[in-house]
């Protein structure tokens, strides 16, 4: 049997309600203890109730609103409660401190609640993957993409992919014990029809990955160009803070700096590298050969020089999506121009990243981690081996059978309903203990 376990699902700081969360077989019998009343009063499900809540001595420690849940109506699928307390620091601490002294509860492991109700069907891996990306969601964006995967919308289109193949696979094999009897051309056209469908799909989710992905971790845009170029306070401004040191001397940044930020609901990751030019300084040439690494695999750059050539040639690749600006534009010279001291230029830069963000946008698709793209590219050299196989003169049937079995397979994988132990640390790393 599980052991009950229990966790602060709110942050453990000041605030007018703290939630504590309990799930498993002992959860009525931890929240009679904990109130010092009959445990029947906690039969009447989802209904917040006031109750007393005492320590082990005894202690009066807080009134607070408890509601149950009765197994399989539950988030985890099991028996499972809420304790609704005040958020002041030493509530917390002596409720939390009260329940790990109970010999049959343990405190809960990082997304161990969501672990749980994994493992008791309530959620699929897909929806796991989607609640972990909804709450780390900074953007509009990145909150309706993982919506779209914990509601199960993703879901819903990968089960309706595997269908159709069923449905192939079970005319194949409902026919391959009397092959010679059957006349293949009515089952190839329909074996044909149906694969080519599904790869038109299946391409088009993969030529949408890489925009799906960016939108889940955030487009990288690299603020590039030679030291004491205004790099560092161009970030600042757009902080709105002091993120990066600013000085007069050149080589300040010797590390890239991060800023994330919420452009219209588009996720973006500002980058402010080191200044790059020929040094002899070892450690401002790590600096360097880091940013321009980092510069070229970036989404966009934005180039602060008067010279992109010159910049160029210090080892940073020409792309289309550049945006070449003159620094320091507070003071007089060619156009465009930006200033991150006076703020000009920048209202202008962030259209710019937007438009050319937007220039190369693919529709969001169901797949955007490494793993759903794996997936789908042994399906896509599944279809492969199919159009090849009902090519030939002579079809076997079986070959067919297990290409299309390989197909549904994967289809399984994408939907966790195997091989999910591998990922399932990873996953479940990004999540708080309470959830």
């Amino acid at each position: 049997m599980k052991k009950t376990i229990f966790a602060l699902s709110t942050p453990e700081s000041v605030s007018a309600i703290a939630v504590i969360r309990i799930s498993g077989p002992d959860t009525l019998n931890a929240l009679g203890i904990l109130c010092r009343c009959n445990i029947t009063s906690f039969k009447k499900k989802r209904t917040l109730t006031l109750k007393k809540i005492y320590s082990s001595d005894n202690s009066l420690l807080d009134e607070a609103l408890v509601v149950s849940f009765e197994e399989n109506k539950s988030f985890t699928n099991e028996q499972m409660a809420e304790l609704h307390i005040h958020g002041s620091i030493i509530v917390i601490k002596t409720v939390m401190e009260t329940l790990s002294k109970i010999s049959f509860l343990r405190q809960a492991f990082p997304g161990e609640f969501t672990q749980r109700a994994l493992e008791n069907n309530k959620l699929s891996l897909t929806q796991v993957e989607g609640l972990s990306d909804l709450l780390q969601a900074e953007t509009e964006y990145q909150q309706k993409q993982a919506l779209d995967t914990y509601t199960g919308k993703t879901n819903k289109k990968i089960i309706k992919w595997k269908n159709d193949v069923l449905k192939i696979l079970s005319l194949i094999e409902a026919n391959i014990d009397f092959y010679e009897d059957v006349d293949d051309t009515n089952i190839i056209k329909n074996v044909t029809k149906s694969i080519l469908c599904l790869e038109k799909d299946l391409i088009k989710e993969k030529k949408g990955f890489k925009f799906s992905e960016s939108l889940r971790s955030g487009f990288i845009v690299s603020i590039v160009g030679k030291p004491n170029s205004g790099k560092s306070t161009l970030i600042n401004k757009l902080a709105k803070r002091n993120v990066a040191i600013t000085s007069r001397i050149s080589g300040t940044t010797r590390d890239i700096i991060e800023l994330r930020y919420n452009l219209d609901g588009i996720p973006i990751v500002f980058l402010d590298t080191a200044g790059i030019r020929k040094s002899k300084n070892k450690i401002e040439k790590i600096g360097i050969s880091k940013s321009l690494k980092k510069a070229n695999k970036s989404h966009l750059r934005v180039i602060l020089s008067e010279n992109i050539e010159e910049v160029l040639s210090l080892g940073l690749k020409k792309s289309s999506l550049d945006i070449v600006l003159r620094p320091k534009g507070d003071l007089k010279g060619s156009e465009p121009s930006i200033s991150g001291k006076t703020g000009k230029g920048i209202e202008n830069l962030l259209q710019q990243i937007k438009e050319k963000l937007y220039s190369k946008k693919i529709t969001s698709t169901v797949i955007n981690r490494t793993r759903h793209l794996e997936r789908v590219n042994i399906c896509i050299n599944n279809i492969n081996n199919i159009k090849e196989l009902v090519s030939r003169d002579l079809i076997e049937l079986e070959l067919l059978a297990n290409e299309l079995r390989g197909i549904i397979l994967n289809f399984d994988g994408l939907l966790g309903l195997i091989d999910t132990e591998s990922m399932l640390g990873e996953i479940f790393s990004n999540f708080c203990i309470g959830k």
